[in-house]
Parts: C-alpha cells; sequence; structure tokens
C-alpha cells in the first residue's frame, strides 16, 4: 500500500500533458525492483532522445527516487518520493 502511495507523489510532479510516456511508465510499476529496473535500463531515461526537455528517473542512496527534467544541460527535480524496501 505505501508502495502505491509513493508511486502516486512520484507520477504527481508530472504534467499528463507534456509528460504522457513517462507517467505511463512509472505506472506499469508493481513493486519496488520494477521502478528499479527503470532507474538502472538505459540510464534512467523516461524520455525518448530527442531535443529539449528530457526526464530522467534518478535513485538516491537513501532510497529516495527523484524525477527530474534535463534541459540544455541544466535540471530541475520535478518530484520525489522516498521507498524502503519491504521487511
Amino acid at each position: 500500500m505505501m508502495f502505491r502511495s509513493n508511486l502516486a507523489k512520484l507520477v504527481g510532479g508530472l504534467d499528463p500533458a507534456k509528460h504522457s510516456v513517462e507517467i505511463d511508465l512509472l505506472t506499469r510499476c508493481r513493486r519496488l525492483e520494477d521502478l528499479q529496473w527503470l532507474a538502472d535500463n538505459n540510464d534512467g531515461w523516461l524520455s525518448p532522445a530527442k531535443r529539449g526537455p528530457r526526464v530522467k528517473l534518478v535513485k538516491h542512496g537513501s532510497g529516495t527516487f527523484l524525477v527530474v527534467s534535463y534541459d540544455d544541460g541544466w535540471s530541475k527535480t520535478l518530484s520525489q518520493a522516498p521507498f524502503k524496501k519491504p521487511r
């Protein structure tokens, strides 16, 4: 249950009109391992390679995941949420 609410927080920072592809990828995650796979695969890029802003999923060492927008060498955090491994 905590995973779903944290995932909703992570997705909540994205604009559905601009980030439909990225939202779709994130909402397909059903468990922490799925989210980790997205962060590890393709260097975490959620957006296709293109000009302009791209969105990336990054995992911080503390277990927090961040969704970051990169544009012309600059980054901006769009959202973040803590995820902990179930005991």
